[in-house]
């Protein structure tokens, strides 16, 4: 549907319907009564999912909110969307960007001027278009460290996860995350921080 208008605690009929069923549709299950009418429960409802999005938590359905609960839906490319090589004294350090999930966004390109901290463990991830919340970190294959966590982007509604996998040329098998930070720790370091140019875009599901 298109045109929703701005619904507020009090009033009722087929949008506030609309709006019921939306976020049930949203969170997969019943978290608000499809009763067409915007009681307080409802507005609650609204301002919990507000923040889940980063907006205004005003429990009033708004232009914005409309837009992170009905907008196009996309889904991320099986390949990284970012990759970089940077080569510090012997080694040369790879970075693949993964993203997965869904989110929802204004265009296909919801990735601005990457970057990537090497000098902090877990790396701290941020750039101009999004904000990355470190989460785990785990050996691969015994030779790279991948780590996971969520990211917000600009342009887009909804958080999604990620997977920086950072590995070295040559290859230097490690039987732990900490062992291979250890041997890493100097190259690491002076990599500095790390352009990851973008070079997928979000496929669009519906």
């Amino acid at each position: 549907m298109t045109g929703e208008p701005e619904l507020t605690a009090g009033d009722g009929g087929e949008w506030v319907l609309y709006l019921q069923q939306s976020l049930n549709h949203h969170y997969q299950q019943p978290v608000t009564a499809e009763s067409g009418e915007f009681d307080a429960a409802l507005a609650g409802t609204v301002r919990h999912f507000q923040a889940q999005q980063g907006l205004a938590a005003t429990g009033v359905a708004d232009t914005a909110t409309w837009q992170a609960l009905t907008g196009a839906r996309y889904r991320w490319p099986d390949e990284p969307v970012a990759t970089a090589e940077v080569a510090v004294g012997d080694l040369v350090i790879r970075l693949a960007l993964t993203l997965t999930g869904e989110v929802a966004a204004d265009g296909g390109d919801a990735i601005a001027d990457l970057t990537a901290d090497l000098a902090i463990e877990p790396p701290a991830i941020t750039c101009t278009g999004a904000t990355f919340l470190p989460g785990s970190a785990e050996l691969v294959d015994g030779t790279a460290v991948e780590y996971t966590g969520t990211c917000a982007l600009q342009g887009a509604a909804d958080a999604t996860g990620y997977t920086l996998t950072v590995t070295t040329d040559p290859a230097t098998p490690a039987g732990s995350v900490a062992e291979w930070l250890a041997r890493h720790a100097e190259p690491l370091t002076g990599a500095g921080t790390v352009a990851l140019p973008a070079t997928a875009a979000l496929v669009e599901v519906g």
